[in-house]
């Protein structure tokens, strides 16, 4: 970390301790400085005008928690943000957003703070309602997870069978050797696997290596984000990052004017993508963009 910058951001903890300001919101993160500040400016736009918003890098914050007050609020950027900032901060509250929700309920049961989150991902129904319309092999959708996740393996099992699917679940380590082995073995019994938003999982181009495993054993998956889809995924449905901040700064001033705090959720405003090539290689009839929009809710490239 540049010595200036942390005498910086200290300087302005200190400032802001010391005089009469409203509460002030960290939005702390592990990325790219300037995406980082591209991120806070959406926010900040959202939110009144004297707000008080500040970028930070997580391991700078986590070094000057106690300075924190109890109106703050911190705004974790991604599920190892949520895990540190829970484990690290006794004062304001926390709230999560690009988190899985099965990331999120990992983490919760270990965080002291109020907090909530804004989910990446969509709700399971949809994916599957969607996946029933357009997919017709009934083998098990294979779901691959880490430890990181929290799976209510009997409720998914239900909400698959309403649309007449089953899960087969398998847990692996996060390194590449032990996910490839993983992707193998389901592979037998399984022509989907119908991934979760799994930050450890997939980091580090093992979802690049799981797609090009797919691709040459003629499997499918169905992702989580938009980058899946241009990856080799079939289909993803997920929220774009507008909505998803629209609705971290409601849930940011519901607390801050009302003391509410709105449940961790997904947006309702939703997207799909699909992959042509996989849609055309496998003989995937797809729906209209108004039935998608009428019937699911959800916008597709030409239809919003």
């Amino acid at each position: 970390m540049n010595r200036n910058v942390k005498r910086i951001f200290i300087f302005i903890i200190l400032s802001l301790t010391s005089i009469n300001v409203s509460a002030a919101i960290y939005v702390v993160h592990d990325i790219e400085e300037s995406s980082a500040r591209s991120l806070a400016f959406q926010l900040s736009k959202l939110l009144p005008a004297n707000t008080q918003l500040i970028p930070v890098r997580r391991s700078l914050f986590i070094q000057n928690a106690s300075f924190l007050k109890s109106e703050d609020v911190t705004v974790a950027i991604g599920s190892e943000s949520f895990r540190q900032v829970c484990s690290s901060v006794s004062e304001g509250a926390v709230m999560a957003i690009f988190i899985g929700k099965e990331e999120y309920l990992k983490a919760r049961p270990q965080c002291g703070l109020p907090n909530s989150a804004v989910f990446s991902g969509a709700p399971l129904d949809k994916r599957l309602a969607l996946l029933e319309a357009i997919w017709f092999d009934r083998k098990p959708l294979a779901v691959l997870y880490s430890d990181n996740l929290l799976i209510d393996v009997q409720n998914m099992q239900e909400q698959a069978a309403q649309h007449g699917f089953e899960f087969q679940f398998i847990k692996t380590e996060v390194d590449r050797l032990s996910v490839l082995k993983s992707v193998n073995f389901v592979l037998d019994g399984s022509a989907v696997v119908f991934s979760l938003v799994d930050t450890e999982l997939y980091k580090n181009g093992i979802a690049q290596d799981i797609l090009k495993l797919l691709f040459h054993k003629q499997r499918v998956m169905i992702g989580p984000s938009f980058a899946f889809v241009r990856a080799g995924s079939l289909f993803a449905i997920y929220s774009d990052t507008d909505t998803k901040l629209d609705i971290l700064a409601n849930h940011i001033s519901m607390w801050q004017t009302k003391g509410v705090l709105l449940d961790a959720v997904y947006p309702d405003k939703l997207r799909v993508s699909f992959n042509p090539y996989l849609i055309k290689s496998h003989g995937v009839v797809l729906p209209s963009p108004s039935y998608l929009k009428d019937k699911y809710g959800l916008c597709s490239e030409t239809g919003c």
